[in-house]
This record gives structure tokens, sequence and C-alpha cells, in this order.
């Protein structure tokens, strides 16, 4: 259905453009029919310069008065085969236009009137493209070269055709509010800076760029920006010819507000950036690119290789990529807006020129805080392939982002890291067969309690991965999901009792299938347990199950075997001093308890129940042995102990860590064994829970393990 929605698009933009083979220099099609009205403009002005005639033709720099003159549905013929036009220190600004339904066309043309590109000629610093792809050429000090065309205000329905720009710095510039109806087509540059470009704060409408060729340049090549849309760009191809050291190089890029914008069959291929040849700065230079208030990028069979950054460097929302091609990147596709779709394309062979920063496949930037939602890509079908041990396949960085991926053909070398998350955590990374049409069944309670003026959080549950959004329900803005992409959790801060409040959910796996559900909440004495574990499952690392997470830093120097299920029990093996720990579902709150029953009577130290839990160096937390139970604060790595009794449990007792506020408590089956005692405020907002182990083995340890909210 998203496809079929972009299809439409698509259609509805198809009669403004459509592919047609780049004509020659010369074209030696026939003459097209003569306009009604027509001006003539060639390199030497002649007769009385009117424009009336070739033998009286105007000057290019009479272009907007001969624009004027032809009128809305007109032609200014430009002669082509008369020679060069000189726009060295010159500029020629445009204000006069079409209307619509009947542009005003500026041609190139013979003397004929036979479509040929019309030669412009710069102050550019002169150039040749190498023969090597590879080779880079520092513009930093070139002269710049100049505007050709600037449109200014009326500059309206216009359509620019056969044109050849050489040694120019911006063929098209346009300067007015908003510009209507404006065709570029049949066009080639060759050593330029921008070809297409506009002021901040400037838009366009029904813009068509079409047919265009564009070799040699070191800024964005087209920019569109403001709040332009229902722009169409296809058939084009820009080579950047690792032009270095303007700072830098980009085929095609959206800035501003910009949306509802379409490419086709757009190639861009070698945008180059060394950071003034710093190797240890980070490197730009992106083939596509949108920001964060761009919506609505479509694309198909567009080609993105041999940049130095991005193939496509996307932040903006609601954009897709169909049949499109990455190859050659730093990194192929780069992503970081919340609605992401890539439909059978391709990923190939990133490659690294230089510059800080690994080579990848996928990469998706989250959000910047624990409590901010990122990035949501969604994956169908295509190719994703590579044999470097140097690449990184999938990457996460930063927190809560997902990954959807739905049947790509994923090959990779051996020792290369499939999937990672850098500096953050919360990431999701959903693997889906193609054959997989089916919603996911919602597994988790419809109805369940809460305890008024108490905070409320319900683990939301499928019968596969999936990730959770609220999208209705009549108390939905009561509501939250935990930005964290690998959690499941729904929560309300305390309120009164009342009425029963409801909310509906949404389930989304890695195909995209979508569930929802009505949670009914009612108020009463106590409210639903959070999370439960008995362990009664087979034998298995905790992380095999999804409602557990190895701690963020990597679990300190402890392994992910270090904790697992023994006989239907918690149990701890061999582990180094600073432990390994692993997460339960995150409860939203920083007032929380953890408890769980006593399984065996360590001799040693060995394991922590632990609250406001980020890795095992950093934790409130209650540990038991046999001849005491003493309770914990660990900030980065060093113990304070902050309150024991000297008397054993006993195994079937219950453990509980509650901490509120600044407090923390330790009860042995409901009644204060320590505390309430003050703590120094480490991970004070933090609402994890969990287990650490460390020290000495332990099998079993505890069983029934419960969190929940306070």
């Amino acid at each position: 259905m998203f496809v079929t929605r972009r299809a439409l698009l698509v259609a509805s933009l198809s009669s403004l453009g459509r592919p047609a083979k780049a004509a020659s220099p010369k074209a030696t099609s026939a003459s097209p029919p003569l306009a009604t009205h027509v001006r003539y403009i060639a390199p030497a002005p002649a007769g009385n310069g009117t424009g009336d005639s070739w033998a009286n033709a105007a000057s290019i720099w009479q272009l907007n008065d001969m624009i004027a003159a032809a009128g809305p549905g007109g032609t200014v013929y430009v002669r082509a085969d008369a020679g060069p036009y000189s726009f060295i220190g010159n500029r020629i600004s445009i204000s006069k236009g079409g209307q619509v339904g009947s542009p005003v066309t500026v041609i190139g043309v013979d003397r004929r009137l036979a479509p040929m590109r019309a030669t412009i000629v710069g102050s550019r610093t002169a150039w040749t493209l190498p023969a090597d792809p590879e080779a880079v050429t520092n513009v930093r000090n070139w002269s710049t070269g100049g505007d050709v065309f600037v449109l200014t205000s009326g500059a309206d329905y216009l359509t620019f055709q056969y044109f050849d720009f050489q040694r120019t710095g911006q063929p098209f510039h346009l300067a007015g509010p908003t510009h209507k109806g404006i065709t570029v087509s049949e066009c080639t540059a060759y050593n330029f800076q921008r070809f297409f470009e506009h002021d901040a704060g400037t838009s366009h409408v029904d813009t068509v760029l079409t047919n265009i060729t564009g070799t040699g340049f070191s800024k964005t090549a087209i920019r569109i920006r403001g709040d332009s849309h229902k722009v169409l760009l296809e058939n084009i191809t820009l080579n950047s010819g690792r032009q270095d050291g303007h700072n830098f190089a980009t085929g095609v890029e959206c800035n501003e507000t910009a949306h509802d914008i379409t490419m086709r069959q757009v190639t861009v291929t070698n945008c180059h950036d060394t950071h003034n040849s710093n190797p240890d700065r980070f490197w730009n230079a992106d083939g596509f690119a949108s920001e964060g208030g761009n919506y609505t990028i479509y694309r198909e069979e567009c080609t993105s290789s041999g940049n130095t950054d991005a193939g496509y460097d996307d932040k903006g929302t609601d954009v897709t990529n169909v049949n499109c091609t990455a190859s050659g990147n730093k990194v192929n596709y780069k992503f970081w807006g919340p609605s992401t779709t890539n439909i059978n394309c391709r990923a190939l062979n990133p490659k690294s020129r230089g510059g800080t920063g690994a080579q990848m496949q996928y990469y998706v930037y989250g959000g910047d805080a624990p409590n901010v939602a990122g990035a949501d890509v969604l994956i169908q079908g295509g190719v994703i392939s590579d044999n470097d041990p140097n690449t990184n396949v999938f990457v996460a960085e930063a927190y809560n982002s997902v990954f959807r991926i739905a049947a790509a053909a994923i090959t990779h070398h051996a020792k290369a890291i499939v999937q990672s998350e850098l500096a953050g955590w919360g990431n999701a990374f959903l693997h889906g067969l193609a054959s997989d049409a089916t919603p996911p069944t919602i597994t988790s309670a419809a109805s369940v309690t809460a305890a008024a003026r108490v905070n409320f959080a319900h683990l939301l549950k499928a019968n596969k991965l999936v990730t959770w959004s609220i999208v209705g329900g009549r108390d939905a803005a009561s509501f939250k999901v935990l930005p964290d992409r690998r959690a499941g959790t729904l929560a309300m801060t305390a309120a009164p009792s009342g009425a029963n409040r409801q909310v509906i959910v949404r389930a989304t796996d890695a195909n995209g299938n979508k569930a929802d559900q009505t949670i009914t909440l009612a108020f009463g004495t106590t409210e639903s347990a959070f999370f439960k574990d008995d362990f009664n499952r087979a034998d298995q690392d905790l992380g095999a199950s999804a409602d557990w997470r190895f701690a963020p830093d990597g679990g300190g120097d402890g392994a992910p075997s270090d904790i697992a299920i023994r006989g239907q029990k918690l149990a701890i093996f061999n582990t180094a001093y600073r432990g390994a720990a692993y997460a339960s579902p995150d409860c939203g709150f920083a007032d929380h308890y953890v408890q769980a029953t006593v399984a065996k009577i360590p001799t040693y130290y060995n394991g922590i129940l632990a609250c406001r839990l980020t890795n095992p160096s950093n934790l409130i937390g209650v540990e038991f042995k046999n001849d005491r139970i003493a309770l914990y604060e660990r900030t980065s790595g060093e113990f304070k102990e902050l309150g024991f009794v000297t008397i054993p449990p006993l195994v079937g007792d219950i453990i509980r860590l509650e901490v509120k506020g600044a407090n923390a408590t330790v009860k042995k089956n409901g009644a204060i064994i320590i505390g309430p005692k003050a703590t120094a405020g480490t991970n004070a907002t933090w609402t994890w829970s969990g287990v650490v182990s460390r020290s000495f083995a332990v099998d079993p340890w505890i069983d029934n393990y419960e969190a929940g909210l306070l």
C-alpha cells in the first residue's frame, strides 16, 4: 500500500517531464514549428537589435526584455552555432515570465531552429576531468565563477532548454520569494560550483529538472530548499570529479522544509571532501541528502557511488528509495529520520577514502538522549553485499533507533561486524522473511490495573519481535511508550482514581506489518505487576530471552554467559570483579523496586539485585551471602556500603530493594531490614533494574525475579 501511494505520486508528476535521450551538441531532428511570438538572440547583436529576426538579433544581455516581448506561450531562440556567450563578470537578471499552461521557452538552436546547445563560458578556473576517477583536485584557491541566469520576483513559468555551461559558478540562481513553473532540460554543465541554487528563504513550486549532465562541481549541484514542493528531477547525471576544497560537494541536497520531491534515474558520483586535507577530521560529501525539516521524498532507480561520506544521507521524514543503488561510498545509506523505506535497493562494497569514521553499509542515528526516539528504517528486499573485513553492515549510533530488515540478501566477510551499537542503546535490529505478511499478535493483557497516585507501567508483548507506538484512544495524551525501541513499556504518570483510561497501542514487526490493541486501565488498590520472570525454561544464557539485555557498556569485564538459567533457576558462573550485568525491561520511572527469591546461600560475594542500573559499575544494589545482607551504591566501579545486617537469608526468603527519591531500602519477606538509607545520587533518574554477577560462582542463585514501580 505504501508503494502504491508513492506510485500515484510518481504518476501524477510524470507528466511534468519524461525521460529523453540527451541531445548531441548539434541536433539533427527536424526544426520545431515556428512559435507565434518569438524573439532571437545571437552572440553578436545584428541589425536594429530588436530580436524580431536573426537579422535583428538581440544581445544575450537583453534576455529579460526578449522574454517579456515573446510573452506567455512564446519562445526566445538563443543561437548556438555562431560562437559562445562570454559571462565573465556579468550575469543576467530575469524578472519576466509566462503564465500557468503557457510558459516562455528559452532554447538553444542553430540558425535553422533545430535544437542545439548554446555554449556559455564563465570565469571559473580551467579544469579537465582526470582520467583516474580517484584523482582529487584542490579547488580551494580557485576563481569560483559567477552566476548566469538569476531569477528574481516575477520570473515564473519559464522553460530553459539546450544550454551548455562551461566554467561557470551557478548557471541557475533563484532569488525571488517563490518561483513557479520553472523547467530546465537538455542541458550540460562542465566545471561549475552549483548548477541549480536558490537563496535561503526562497522557494519554488512545480519545478522540473530533466535530461541534465553535470561534470565537475565543488558545492551542491542541485539544492532544493525553502518550502519548495512538487519538484521532479529525472534522468540526471552528476559527477563531481572530486573537486575538493569548497566545503563541500553534494549531488542533490534538500534543506529547510522542502517536500513532495521526486527523483528518478538520478546518478551522483565522486563527491569528495578532505576537510582541508586533514585526515584526522571527518570528511563530508554525500550523493543525496535531506535535512530534518524535509518530508515526502521519493527516489526511484537512483545511483550514488564513490562519495567520501554517504551515498544517501537522509534526516527527512517519509523518505522512500525504490530500486536505488549505493556503492563505494564510505557509508552507503545513512538515515536519521523517523520513517525511511528502502525497497529492493542495493548496498555494495562501501569504501573509506580517508577521514575519521568506519566504512558501513547502513547507518542510523538515534535520539541524542535515552528518552528521545531515533530513526526508523524499513529495508524490504534488495541486496547488501561486500567482502571487506573492515565493513560494518548495520550500525546504530546513539539511542532508540530500529532497523526492520525484511528479506534482504546479505553477504559479508566472515570478520565483518554485522550489527553494532555506538555510544548508546535501546536500538532494535528486527529481521523478517519476505513471505511474512502476517501481522503480529499482541499477547499482553488488554485490561490492567493501576493504583491511584502511583506511577503506572505495563509491559507490552507480542508473538514476535516488534516495536511499539501509541496511535489513538480516548486518553492517549495521558500515556507514553518508552522511546527505547527494544522495550515495550506503556507508562502513565501517577494519577488519582476515577474513570477507566483507554489507549490504543500498535505493534510493528520487521516487515512493517502492524497490529493494534485497545488497552483499558482501571484503578484499584494495587496495580498489575510490571515484570516477572520465573526462569521456567530450558537452560540458556539469560540474554537468550528478549526480555533481558546485556548491559549497555558491554557488561564490564564479564561475559554474557556469566549469568544463565540452570534447572529453571538463575545461576552465576565464573566472572571478573567488575562483573556482567543484565537489565530487565525498562519500567520508565526512577522510583522502582527489584526482588527475587533466594535459591542458595553463597559463601562469598557473587550476585547483586540492582536498581537504577546502567552497567556493572553504576547502580544501587543489594547483595547477600552466608553471613550478611548488604546495601551498596556503586559509582564508576567503586563500592560504597550504605548499610548491612549480619543475619543471613534462608533459602526461600524474598529479598527486595526499593529506591524512591534519594533513599534506598532493603526488605526481607516484606519487613524492612536496612534503611531507608540516603544515596549519593548515582543514576538518580535511571529507570532500569536487573542483575549483576561478580567474583564467585553460585548455582543456583535466585528464583522468581520481579521488578516494578513504587
